[in-house]
């Protein structure tokens, strides 16, 4: 059904990631328009706790109508550079661990059902799929933006 093995080292090797990174440059913004290291995780967060309520509600039927998740205004709203790094990290980690048991347990037989709202849909195989693509696409970007505030 899905890479499960390649999933677990996908969220152990950004993990460890994350506890490498020095705790003095996780609130730094390169520009006012990036995001720091901490809004890249608190982002991240944001991005498991939507799919979590979508992997769990595909499993019970199609999903029309749970609404799109607004990335720029969640950032804006939660003041991630404000929280601690330890929690945040230790957050994600936790609610990633959570997913992949979700993903573990999996009724096959949901796989087809779809999400929608308004012009996107995608079924409950390709948001697991996506999810990890996503997290992928985010640990470049934190990997390149510990490199740009670290000097």
């Amino acid at each position: 059904m899905f890479d499960l093995e390649k999933m677990e080292t996908t969220v152990a090797a950004f993990h460890q990631q994350m506890t490498e990174a020095p705790i003095s440059v996780t609130d730094v913004k390169p520009t006012a328009e990036a995001w720091s290291l901490k809004e890249i995780v608190g982002h991240l967060v944001d991005s498991a706790a939507n799919n979590h309520h979508r992997f769990v509600r595909l499993q019970q039927g199609n999903l029309d109508g749970f609404p799109a998740y607004d990335n720029e205004a969640w950032i804006a709203v939660q003041h991630y550079n404000d929280y601690g790094w330890e929690s945040l990290v230790a957050l994600w980690h936790l609610y990633n661990r959570l997913l992949l048991h979700v993903i573990r347990v999996m009724d096959e037989t949901c796989l087809e059902n779809r999400w929608a709202v308004g012009e996107e849909s995608a079924t409950l195989r390709f948001l697991v799929q996506d999810y990890f693509r996503h997290m992928a696409d985010h640990e470049k970007q934190f990997r390149q933006r510990r490199r740009e505030v670290a000097g």
